[in-house]
């Protein structure tokens, strides 16, 4: 089995245990556009959750055009969810709620287990989540400068 394949059944996978109310842990989160909170090769928690659960500034997980996506929850406007990459500089495009698949809770690096369910992440994921036209291009060229960095070495 190709790659490509494989990652559809795992795709499949998660989305069918999350539509079934099991918590998941993903693997290898890839890409920098929730940089700094989650870098390439993370592995996130993610609970199932439906839209009245959602909270501003939490990471969210859902599904659009045959990817999963963990970015951050800004609000829900005419049953649409509204996010942004904490690194992006605008925000994603609408994603009715239905592709919502659950709430990310935990950030595993390394050997090192971050609980973003805290008080401190709740309250810094608010306060990105209002300041992230700013963030957003603060962000996007450190992950750039961490990228660089990161591939020199």
């Amino acid at each position: 089995m190709n790659s490509d394949n494989r990652n559809v059944k795992a795709r499949e996978l998660l989305i069918s245990l999350l539509k079934s109310g099991k918590t998941v842990d993903v693997p290898a989160v890839s890409g920098l556009s929730m940089f700094p909170v989650l870098l390439p090769d993370d592995t996130i928690r993610v609970i199932p959750a439906m839209p009245s659960d959602l909270k501003r500034g939490m990471i969210i997980v859902y599904e659009k055009e045959h990817k999963i996506i963990s970015h951050r929850f800004i609000r829900l406007r005419n049953g649409k969810v509204i996010c942004k990459g904490d690194s992006l500089l605008s925000y994603d495009y609408p994603v009715h709620s239905k592709n919502l698949l659950g709430i990310v809770t935990k950030r595993f690096r390394k050997n090192r287990t971050q609980d973003l369910t805290t008080p401190f992440h709740k309250f810094t994921g608010f306060i990105l989540s209002y300041i992230t036209p700013l963030s957003g291009y603060i962000f996007h060229y450190m992950s750039f400068m961490w990228n660089r960095l990161k591939t020199q070495y």
